[in-house]
This record gives structure tokens, sequence and C-alpha cells, in this order.
């Protein structure tokens, strides 16, 4: 039996920085302990890559780990050379965007330093295993681990990301299992094993599609990618209007009234925030601006307008507009976006808004029916290869972890009823089938969506995080 003052489920990015700032924070020496299946800690899902063409979506300035100290990462990144060994990092609009891999190497170090010395003289253990179920006790939980351990703790964290992409229809089943189905879009090393003639279609044309068509390109892929989706939206344009330094992302979140409300008042409906934003998207383009401007203050504003937005209007979002949203929130770094763009121009990259109505296969090649959106047409494509880029699985009930599986199971943590994460209140507790909150139970990350919206990009978690962990602090003085 391990015991531990402090379990953290989950030791990516999230976790990290929980353990990060819970030792630098703690009024007395903590036993924290990370239960994390990796060898390595703080890359999490999105940051445990090589490949040179995973890159952050923002500029460097806009990520951070310290929101006391925004320009730690910069100085870190120019002592380690950053600028020398990735010269293609800076990009033609003056913003240096860093390899995904390089701000998890900074996030693993950071931790790296903490474990070996943090002011709090708290220890910080990594406990390599998966975490499969939890039980309440007198003081805490007690979590079972997947190599039989047992972790007792009178504070559990749930730190997870999102689950992997699933198949979807008509890909799950068996055509999930046939060898051409590459069910992890991040599993580089097998979509290089794809032969360089193949013709492989692309399930999605976000973000996770251009990262798959960026990996192919570089390894010499010279066959057609087609990337279809059933709205045929596409991760939006940099604007070149909108270069430069990026703002202070600190100052525009920590504040008492966010920039939209404060220019535009109070919304209580997704239909009047799209009227808002538009109409103002509008009047900035009309003077010569960018619709990234605006755009810009509602995004940092969310954590102020999503608490207003009735239930009702939160599941409206998620149902009609999140899909929108999210293309113009996670615009692609400029070095990627222009690779693809040579790729399409040439007409080996091509996108289109169609959906997927059956797919078989005859032990060499799919065979799939399209039916392009709006219309009643079908076709049949043939394809070596596909790769599933739909994004990942976002319902706690219907997750592949089976920790956060069995913590809605058990109703130690409800799912959030816009249909989205776990419901937490304020401070991170978690929100039991019973509604009563959990102080001994905390949810902080990706999975608290439902609750604070926008949960996904690491300043957005670090702001988050920096704001709760007092409150944690102080419940465990008591």
């Amino acid at each position: 039996m391990t015991t531990a003052d402090v379990a953290i489920v989950g030791g990516g990015f999230t976790g990290a920085a929980f353990a990060i700032h819970l030792s630098r924070m703690a009024e007395r020496s903590l036993d924290i302990v990370i239960v994390e299946p990796r060898d390595r800690l703080g890359r999490g899902l999105a940051y445990d890559t090589a490949d040179p063409d995973h890159r952050l979506n923002a500029p460097l300035e806009v990520h951070f780990l310290y929101p006391d100290a925004p320009g730690h990462l910069r100085d870190w990144y120019a002592g380690q050379g950053g600028p020398a060994r990735d010269p293609d990092a800076l990009a033609a609009d003056g913003n240096i965007y860093l390899r995904r891999g390089d701000f998890g190497c900074y996030v693993e170090e950071q931790l790296r330093a903490h474990i070996a010395g943090n002011p709090s003289g708290s220890t910080i253990r990594h406990l390599r295993s998966r975490a499969l179920a939890a039980r309440r006790t007198s003081s805490g939980y007690r979590l079972t681990l997947d190599d039989g351990r047992e972790v007792s703790a009178g504070l559990t964290v749930l730190a997870a990301g999102y689950d992997r992409p699933t198949a979807p229809p008509p890909f799950d089943g068996a055509i999930s299992d046939c060898p051409g189905f590459l069910g992890d879009p991040w599993d580089t090393a097998r979509l290089r094993e794809i032969p360089a003639d193949a013709r492989v279609l692309l399930l999605g044309m976000a973000q996770t599609a251009s990262d798959v068509i960026a990996v192919l390109l570089r390894s010499g892929h010279r066959g057609p990618i087609a990337a279809v989706s059933r709205h045929g939206l596409r991760t939006r344009h940099r604007p070149q209007s909108g270069s430069g330094p990026p703002p202070d992302v600190v100052d525009r979140i920590v504040r008492p009234v966010s920039l939209f409300s404060a220019a535009h008042g109070r919304h209580t409906s997704v239909r009047g925030l799209l009227r808002t934003l538009r109409a103002e998207a509008r009047r900035v383009e009309t003077a010569g601006g960018s619709w990234l401007e605006p755009f810009g203050d509602l995004r940092d504003s969310v954590w102020d307008v999503w608490p207003a937005l009735p239930l009702e209007e939160k599941r409206r979002f998620l149902r009609h507009l999140r899909v929108w949203y999210d293309v113009h929130r996670f615009q692609l770094p400029p070095q990627i976006e222009a690779r693809i763009a040579e790729a399409e121009a040439a007409g080996q990259v091509s996108f289109e808004a169609a959906s997927c109505v059956s797919a078989a296969y005859d032990n060499s090649a799919f065979t799939v029916t399209l039916q392009p959106r709006g219309s009643g047409e079908r076709r049949r494509e043939t394809f070596d290869a596909i790769v599933n880029c739909t994004g990942p699985g976002m319902r706690p009930d219907r997750s592949t972890n089976p920790f956060v599986r069995a913590l809605a199971a058990e109703g130690f943590a409800a799912p959030h009823p816009a249909g989205i994460g776990f419901s937490v209140e304020e401070e991170c507790r978690a929100i039991g089938a019973g509604g009563h909150a959990d102080p001994r139970l905390r949810i902080v990350g990706p999975l608290t969506y439902g609750a604070f919206a926008d949960q996904q990009g690491a300043s957005f978690i670090a702001l988050r995080l920096y704001r709760t962990v007092p409150d944690i602090v102080a419940a465990l003085r008591r």
C-alpha cells in the first residue's frame, strides 16, 4: 500500500502543472504521487512527440506554465539555444512557434526541478502505472492500479486529458481492425509506414488532420490525400492583419470583468453572442482590422462568458456552434499552413464536405461510399489507408480511460449536464451523482470543459490551476 497526501491521476501537462504549483504554494511538506503509465511526465498526448511538424498553434508568448512569470518559457527557450536548433520556428509574422515536443521538454524539466527541490519541501513521486478504480475511505480515496498496487490519499486529483478518438460509423467495428486503418492519428511511426504512393483518406479536416498531412508530406508521401468531414469546416487561416506580437494573455484573463463583457455587456444566449461577435467583426474589418481581434476578445473572455449562459444555451453551443468555434480558435502554425497550401495547390491534397455512408475492405484496399454535403448523389472511392482524425471523446461515462469511467459509474463524479466533461464547482471540487461537491476529489484540466469551457490550451489550464491551488492548500491545512 502506498500512502500519500495527494494522488494526481494523469501526468501530462495538467498533472505536472498541478504538482508544480501545489509544491510551490503548499504551507507544509506534502507527499505527492503522480499516477501515470508513461515513462516521462509533463508531456501527455499533446506534447509527447518528436515530430518536427508538430508545432504549437499559437506563438511562444501565449504559452506558459507560470502565470506569475509568463516570460519564463521564452527565457528557457533562448537559454537552450532554441532559435539556433530550430530556425524554422520563426515564422514570417515574426513570431516563434515552438515544436510541441520542445514545450513538452520544458514542462518535463520544470517538474524534474521541483521533484529535486521545491519551496514547501514536498516530495513528488511518479508511480508508473494506470489507475483503474477508486473507493471512498474515511480519510479520502483508495485507488487501485493496473499492476495490483493500491494508493491511499487524502486528496485525489483527476488531471487526465481527453481520450484518443474512436472510429465513427461506418468505420467502427470490423473496419477499424483492418491493417490499413489508423485509429491513432498521433502514431507517427505508423503514419510513416504508409506507402508513399498510397491513396489516403483522412476522417476530419481540422488541426489533427493538418498534423497528419504535414507528417505525410515530410515523409515524402506522393499519393493523393483526401480529407473529408460532414460539415466541411477547415481550420481558419491566420489573418496577415493579425500578425505581430500576441497580446498579454494573463492580463486579458486575470481581470474582474472580461474584455467581451466589459465592451458588450452580459449575454444569456449563444445567438446573442454570435450576433454581437459578427457585428463587431464587420466593424473591425471595415476599419481595416481583422476578425481575429473581436474573436480573440471572446476567446479570452470564456471564463466569464460561459458561466453566465443557462444550461440549455450551453447545450445549444455544443450542438451547433462548437465546431465553428474550434476552427477559428485553433489556427495552424504558419509553417504548416504554407506547406499544406502548396500541396493543395498542386492537387495532391483535397478537402471536401461529405459524409461517409458505407465502408468495406477487401484485404487490399478500402471502398468508401461518399455523399457530398447538400447532394443526394453518392460515389464510391478506393483508398489504401484511412486515418481517423475525428477528435477525442468528451463523455466520461463513455471514456476508454478506466479510472474516468469508474468515477462516473460509482457516482463519485457526475458527467456535466451539458454533455461534456465532469461537473465541478468553482474550485474544481467534483460534484457527485447526489449533487454534493467533494473536497477530497478535484478534477482539473480538459475534463472540466462543461463547467469552464475551453480548458484545452496550456495557458487556460495553467491559469485555472493557479487560481484553484490556494483553495486546495487551505483545505489541506484543515
